[in-house]
């Protein structure tokens, strides 16, 4: 009972953290411009001597105005980036495509109607008008601005989270290696595409208890959420996959209420464009809740493996083409950076094919170094040789001689004496 009762209590403090970011995102932009509106000079004081001009040069120059507009705009970004995230996916995505389906069709319904009295008449001529019109209006102005949006709001998110962790954290320690960098980011998209298609199959589950396969629904939905708001932080503290997808798995009682809200809010409506709109609208309000979050940790012993089905699919795929690193991570790492207390999910082949990469890279330095020493080789031989002059060398022993030669001609000429 005391465990129900933790569990409980951490759900409602995650469901409370993730609603902060809706007051956060105008604290941070007031204390950011705040901080830069602080005057850098100190005053004059009546007893100090009087600035002349040898002193004023020889004092550091504050920024001027210009610098610091520059530098407002820069930390100011994180409101700037949600509002234009605001607008463009429900200001302009989503109120065009309520405004089509519920003020454009209807009303060219009603005007047929008016102008042709005939039920059948009108019945025929909306049969085929209306799915023409849906057509092209999906086709033309949907699946672009869809396609469109999907861009510009990855940039936009990814430009919001760093934002917000440069101003509380500071600079972000992201992974070292190109090749794991690369390698988790592809695998991370990977996991999480499985992980959809694994709780769309639970939703739809011949369960016969009612609303339990709804409910094992949006608990995946919710930690999916979690993952992607906290997956930005994550990023810019240096965690790899594998530790991410672990740290979720131990605490999963604080992620569940945390990506709750977010995952209701995206389900209320029925259409899945105007689903990714509201997701598009609140994601960055929870970039921002899970940049200032602190989670609740060790409160569930037991761990909910939900991501373990699409890890092990994940490392059956790469299998065959990571067997040269299959051991690099055998033991997956931990959020304390100790020993693993609880087995959770298998260690990912995303650091296996980087582990790949760099066994490539250390063969082709061993090669060059290898080269490198033949030809140093070859040319400490050669050095013990005799030497054989150089026609440089040989130029200037000539010149040198020839120059002898004359000043010996000449001073033979000069001791002759005359002839009378």
């Amino acid at each position: 009972m005391e465990t129900l009762c933790r569990i409980g209590t951490t759900v409602l403090h995650g469901i409370l953290d993730s609603i902060k970011g809706i007051t956060v995102v105008f604290y941070l932009d007031k204390e950011a411009n705040r901080k830069l509106s602080q005057p850098t000079t100190k005053p004059l004081l009546s007893g100090s001597a009087p600035r002349t001009k040898e002193s004023l040069s020889s004092q550091p120059r504050t920024p001027s105005s210009n610098s610091l507009a520059s530098k407002r705009i820069e930390e100011s970004k994180v409101l700037k980036r949600v509002l234009q995230c605001s607008m463009l996916n429900g200001g302009i995505f989503m109120l065009s495509i309520l405004f089509f389906e519920y003020a454009v069709l209807p009303g060219l319904h009603l005007f047929l109607w008016y102008l042709f009295r005939n039920s059948t008449t009108m019945t025929t001529v909306w049969g085929w008008m209306q799915p023409s019109l849906s057509l092209l209006f999906n086709s033309f102005w949907v699946a672009p601005l869809f396609l469109l949006s999907k861009i510009v709001n990855s940039l936009w998110f990814q430009d919001i989270a760093d934002s917000a962790y440069k101003f509380r954290k500071g600079r972000p320690q992201l992974i070292p290696s190109i090749s794991k960098l690369i390698a988790d980011t592809l695998i991370s998209l990977l996991i999480q595409i499985l992980f959809l298609l694994q709780s769309t199959l639970v939703k739809y589950l011949p369960v016969p208890v009612p609303f339990a396969c709804s409910a094992i629904y949006m608990m995946h939905m919710s930690l999916l959420c979690s993952l992607y708001a906290f997956e930005y932080k994550w990023f810019n503290m240096g965690w790899e996959l594998h530790k991410r997808l672990t740290y979720i798995e131990q605490n999963w009682p604080y992620f569940l209420g945390f990506g709750l809200p977010l995952a209701v809010l995206s389900e209320l409506p029925n259409s899945i464009v105007i689903s990714g709109c509201v997701f598009s609208v609140l994601f960055p309000l929870f970039i921002i809740s899970a940049n200032e979050a602190t989670p609740k940790v060790d409160v569930c012993e037991t761990p909910l493996k939900l991501f373990s089905i699409v890890v092990a699919l994940t490392n059956a795929l790469f299998r065959g083409r990571t067997k040269p690193g299959k051991a690099a991570l055998s033991q997956p790492l931990t959020p304390g950076g100790g020993t693993n207390v609880r087995g959770l999910t298998p260690p990912l082949s995303s650091s296996t094919s980087a582990f790949m990469f760099q066994q490539q890279q250390q063969q082709q330095q061993q090669q060059q170094f290898r080269h490198h020493n033949s030809q140093k080789h070859h040319h400490h031989r050669s050095h013990h040789r005799q030497p054989s002059p150089s026609p440089s060398a040989a130029s200037s022993t000539f010149a040198s001689v020839q120059t002898a030669a004359q000043l010996h001609q000449h001073q033979t000429v000069l001791n002759r004496p005359l002839r009378r």
